[in-house]
């Protein structure tokens, strides 16, 4: 039976931040493109009475440059106001709301879908994109050997598990790294691939996985040695974005090397964490029943990058997702984190358009043939909700869903969380 998508409505009546609360005419603040959105907006004093004099500063705009309403109220004509707005495209509205509250300024933002279910990718997926990743994997695996190296972590083992410190070979005489905690037992146990959010990275397994009974791998997008604790990791962090900075002249290791296909920093990194996943698979305790894979932001963007690559896995969970709908600006909106494009020295701007499309999870999302669900925060401005939407609307598999989180900016809510990784992807 076809498994239709689903949307979870995850937002109160009233959203607060602080002392202003906004609200929509619609309970799902989903409508349809050229509909217009009514917001309500009250500014409340600490007494939690409205205010009756002060002003509100409100723009409403596309998550992008396009200006729809900016506006100052006088709070003692009218409190709470009501401000308008609509797109006609397919994307999503962010009111932006301030006052000030004393000497304190009190900032809350709402945000609004329109058609979101028919928003498109800001650029095509290249003809040769199937071809360029199918011949790099078979490159690598052609003339790199694997070289899995395993560390047993004695700290991180106990009577319940077994933990290590793993690493893998892969292109340009890099390695990934990351860590692998296995159940004791006879199993099979089924497993769980994680990749971090963006920054530092972990220096640990994740023992609570294991201790469920799953065969966990969290694999860091670094290609350095994790350092014993996390100081001296962000230390190494720190010190590879530096000399990122200085080779490629991009401010962070995600936007470092963009120019050309197998430099963009996350070439090797995506081909090294794909075997990693191929070697875990061939593991006889390993039930490949139940092959799964949760991550969030920059995690989220590797669950399109490894579900479109790797047809080991069985269920996806993709949280809010990064690195998606990359060249988002020439269509005139926010792209996806890292803002690649945007990020970069004038010069080479030109040449990382190009290469963007081969590194947008929204294209590998077209590959994806395991069912998957999708979290998406209507205030997010990290990994903007158009840029999510683009890399769901990409998916071609039957069975996928939608949870918004209409209050949540980039982070995931833990009820959220619940429903899709403990409900769904972890429930026995």
């Amino acid at each position: 039976m076809r498994k239709m998508t689903m949307v979870f409505w995850l937002a109160p009546m009233w959203l607060s931040a602080q002392s202003l609360e906004i609200k929509a005419d619609s309970a799902s603040a989903v409508y349809a493109a050229g509909d217009v959105a009514s917001l309500t907006i009250l500014a409340k004093g600490a007494d939690g009475k409205a205010l009756e004099s002060g002003s509100l500063k409100v723009s409403l705009n596309n998550f992008g440059p396009v200006v729809i309403t900016n506006a100052v109220f006088d709070l003692s004509q009218a409190n709470p106001v009501s401000v308008s707005g609509t797109l006609r495209e397919p994307g999503f509205m962010l009111c932006n709301a301030s006052t000030k509250v004393g000497d304190k300024e009190v900032k809350a933002l709402f945000g609004s879908a329109f058609s979101p279910e028919k928003i498109e990718p800001g650029c095509a997926r290249p003809m040769d994109f199937d071809e360029f990743w199918d011949t790099a994997v078979k490159k690598l695996e052609a003339e790199v050997p694997l070289d899995p190296k395993v560390e047993r972590l004695e700290k991180h083992s106990n009577e319940r598990r077994e933990s290590f410190r793993v690493s893998f070979a892969t292109a340009g005489g890099k390695r990934v790294y990351g860590f692998l905690c296995v159940p004791k037992g006879a199993g099979p146990f089924p497993a769980h691939v994680n990749v971090p959010g963006a920054g530092p990275g972990v220096v640990a397994p994740q023992t609570h996985l294991a201790d469920q009974g799953y065969i966990s791998l969290v694999m860091n997008v670094h290609p350095f040695e994790p350092a014993e604790n996390i100081e001296e990791q962000k230390r190494l962090y720190g010190e590879q974005d530096r000399m990122l900075k200085e080779r490629y002249g991009a401010p962070r290791y995600c936007q470092s090397g963009a120019t050309e296909r197998e430099t963009y920093f996350f070439y090797p990194i995506i081909l090294g964490i794909n075997r990693a996943v191929n070697w875990l698979a061939e593991r006889t305790d390993v039930n490949k029943a139940r092959f799964l894979y949760s991550g969030s932001s920059q995690g989220g963007g590797f669950g399109f990058y490894l579900c479109g690559l790797n047809r080991n896995f069985t269920q996806g969970v993709i949280h809010v997702p990064a690195i998606t709908d990359l060249l988002g600006f020439k269509e005139g909106r926010a792209s996806g984190w890292p803002r690649l494009v945007e990020s970069l020295p004038e010069k080479d701007k030109a040449a990382a358009i190009k290469v963007a499309p081969y590194f947008d999870g929204a294209h590998f999302a077209a590959r994806i043939t395991c069912p998957v669900r999708v979290s998406v925060g209507f205030i997010d401005t990290t990994c903007p909700p158009s840029a999510v939407y683009a890399g769901y609307n990409a998916l071609k598999v039957r069975d996928k869903e939608m949870a918004h989180g209409i209050s949540m900016p980039h982070r995931v809510f833990p009820e959220i969380r619940q429903r899709l990784d403990e409900q769904w992807l972890r429930k026995k």
